[in-house]
């Protein structure tokens, strides 16, 4: 029994390619959008060092502009999100009866 299970990406990953799945963002509203709407206040640095990997890993681009840099997700990033979101979904499908 073959177990395809995606671990490219960190949970953390995952989440932050997940605020750029729909359109590029700047560094401050992604800041924003974890604080507000997840109560999740990180430092700038620490932010910007994750968002720093995924781009040197490929998983998204990061353009530095007059006014801050902006993220947006790349092809591979896309990929590796759905793949895990995939598992996921399919993982909660199993699950549903306990979830009641």
């Amino acid at each position: 029994m073959s177990h395809n299970i995606p671990c490219e990406l960190s949970d953390v990953q995952f989440s932050l390619l997940g605020l750029i799945i729909d359109a590029e963002k700047s560094g401050s509203e992604l800041r924003q959008i974890l604080r507000d709407d997840f109560g999740w206040d990180t430092s700038t640095s620490s932010f910007y060092t994750y968002f720093d990997r995924l781009g040197k890993e490929g998983y998204c681009t990061v353009k530095t502009t007059k006014t801050g840099k902006k993220f947006k997700i790349a092809a591979k990033g896309k990929k590796a999100f759905q793949a895990k979101l995939s598992f996921m979904a399919a993982t909660v499908g199993r699950c549903k009866a306990y979830l009641k």
